[in-house]
Formats: structure tokens, sequence, C-alpha cells
């Protein structure tokens, strides 16, 4: 009798003491998940070509900064005079290859004698394309406009390639022959003489009335 007493009472303690083990893990906070590691996106420097970056930091062409006066390019000459503020120039003896890529000219524009942009123009079809190869390598890749179906061997291409930056911007046009036209211009510079353009239009709009 006194055996079984004992044994009820082992049994009995062997309960309380799991029973106390169980409440004292339910009210233990659980330990916090480990997080997962992500790979952390290197931002690439300013000076670091293949990105847009590299665009606003050059922020100019071949040295000269957008912005500067036409003087800071020696041997320019006028081809034209848009609206009273914009002039566009050639430049004699200029050097008219980027790489391998071949140049029937370049223009150099300026709005109020603010250099504001240049617009490149590859002599062929294969030189527009070693020229977008160049503006990829610098500026990474572009954003496309919708391509367009031809009858000529490429099926398919697209219009446009643009680089967007906060600073500058980038492009290259297509024809439907596939010639191609390039440009790098400054935003701000752009943007002033896109209104200055559209307060002309509303001008010349004032006058069919």
């Amino acid at each position: 009798m006194a055996f079984l007493f004992l044994k009820k009472l082992l049994v009995a303690a062997s309960a309380a003491t799991l029973a106390a083990t169980l409440a004292f893990a339910q009210d233990k906070p659980a330990a916090p998940m480990k997080k997962t590691a992500h790979p952390v996106t290197k931002e690439p420097a300013e000076n670091e070509m293949g990105h847009v970056h590299y665009l606003d930091y050059k922020n100019g062409f071949r040295g000269v900064k957008f912005g500067s006066p036409s003087s800071a390019i020696p041997g320019l000459t006028l081809v034209r005079e848009q609206h009273g503020s914009m002039k566009i120039y050639s430049k004699s003896d200029d050097t008219l290859t980027i790489g391998s890529c071949q140049l029937d000219k370049i223009l150099y524009h300026f709005v109020d004698d603010k250099f504001m942009g240049v617009s490149l123009f590859p002599k062929d079809v294969d030189d527009g394309k070693e020229l977008r190869q160049i503006f990829e390598i610098a500026f990474g890749d572009g954003a496309t406009a919708k391509p367009h179906a031809d009858a000529g061997e490429h099926h398919q291409h697209a219009d446009e390639f643009f680089w967007t930056g906060k600073i500058a911007n980038a492009r290259i046009s297509y024809t439907e022959a596939h010639q191609a036209e390039a440009w790098i211009g400054n935003n701000a510079l752009q943007d002033a003489y896109g209104k200055v353009q559209k307060k002309n239009a509303e001008e010349a709009a004032a006058t069919l009335f």
C-alpha cells in the first residue's frame, strides 16, 4: 500500500514538472527568425561607364561641358539660326569619327549662346549600328520605342533608342532605310528651349484668326 502511494506521488510529481515545463515553454518568446540575406545591388560610380550616371557625369561632348559659350569651341561656322535664340554650327577641321564609327557631320546646337547639345550623323547603316554599340557601352542599354516592320532583311527594328539621365540625355533615331541620327544634350537647356518653341507656336497660332 505504501509502495503504491509512493508511486502515485512520483507520477503526480512528474506530471506537475512536465506541465510546468510546457507552461514555461509557451510563455517563452519564440526565437526570432533569421533574416534571409539579399544580394546588395551596387550603385555604379558616376564616372563608371555602362549607366546613365556616366551620361550625367560627362554632361558635354569632347571635353566641352553643356552650358559653355560658343567661344569654348574654336572653328565654329554658323549653319542656321532658329527662332533667334537657337544657333546651329558646324566645326572646321572636325574629327568625324567616334571609335570605328564614321560620321558624315556633327552639328553643335546653342541656345542663347549656351551649348545645348550635338547632332551626330553616321555615314551609313553599319556606322549607325557601331554608334549605338558605343552609346550602349558608355551609357548602358537604351529604352526603345515601339519597333516597326519593314520589307528589308532586318524585318523589325526599333525606331529610337533613348538614354535619359537627371542632367543629360542621348538618343539614336532610325529611318525606315535604317539610316541613323544621334543626339547628346542637356536636359535643362532643352526644356528651356522647348518653352520658347511653345511660346512661338502659340504666338503664331494667334495670328491665324
